[in-house]
């Protein structure tokens, strides 16, 4: 069978993507063609439309650019178990819209009619709105099994509520260090010694938990963590990697 390759012009037209986003999104590495020609003009094939798809539907769900580009890339992510939870997380969201432009019809109508507002539907429009929101962060969470998720629950237990805090703020305290210390060599002694505190620390609690540990750490790499509790960024990230890399630290 020939594969069909499309110009920009023509891939843009067939998706509705704007000719600009697609180079935009080739310069940003989320989106590549499937070949370039030696003019430097850009084929895209039907698989690309499959990539397209996910990029847009990862951004609706809420997802920032740069994650969809890190979680794409990662090694764990499977379309297949992407696509399940994307139908599941649109479906809900598509009734919660319905939903609102239901109560937002009815205000309307009764505005017209009597010129009152009903402040009940109001606030229903409200809630159904917010709770759409609330659906793209859960559905980052999505990423965990069951399993995954009750091992935390016991990990959880063997803290006391003031055993938590204190390991809460030693992570504060050597996340704030490491951000200090960004410009350090990755092998060298600072960056070693940065290195260690911070495997000892993940270890301390998820040492026995090697499957979720490295759940952990795909998740932060994809950028599959939601933002609210997201600890550190990136470029923190990257440096414990390349330090623990460099004195072949365990994470």
């Amino acid at each position: 069978m020939i594969k069909k390759w499309y110009p920009i012009k023509e891939f843009a037209n067939l998706s509705g993507v704007t000719v600009r986003a697609l180079q935009y999104y080739d310069r940003i590495k989320l989106l590549r063609p499937s070949r370039t020609t030696g003019k430097g003009f850009r084929l895209y094939a039907e698989e690309d439309l499959l990539r397209l798809q996910q990029v847009l539907t990862l951004k609706f769900m809420g997802f920032s650019l740069k994650e969809i580009r890190k979680l794409l890339a990662s090694r764990s992510y499977s379309v297949k178990k992407s696509l399940a939870i994307q139908v599941e997380a649109v479906e809900d969201q598509a009734d919660r819209l319905r939903k609102a432009v239901k109560a937002m019809r009815e205000t309307l109508a009764l505005l017209e009619k009597s010129g009152r507002m009903d402040w009940k539907k109001i606030i229903h429009i409200i809630k159904e709105v917010q709770m759409g929101e609330e659906t793209k962060t859960k559905w980052h969470e999505r990423f965990y099994t069951k399993d995954e998720l009750k091992e935390f629950e016991e990990i959880g237990k063997t803290y006391t509520p003031e055993m938590m805090q204190a390991y809460q703020r030693r992570w504060t305290k050597l996340i704030a260090e490491v951000k200090k210390n960004l410009d350090q060599d990755p092998a060298g002694e600072i960056a070693q010694s940065l290195a260690r505190r911070w495997s000892d620390l993940l270890n301390e609690a998820y040492g026995g938990h090697p499957r979720l540990k490295q759940r952990i750490a795909e998740a932060y790499q994809s950028g599959r963590i939601p933002q609210d509790k997201v600890l550190f960024d990136s470029r923190v990230w990257e440096f414990i990697q390349k330090a623990c890399e460099a004195g072949k630290v365990g994470l």
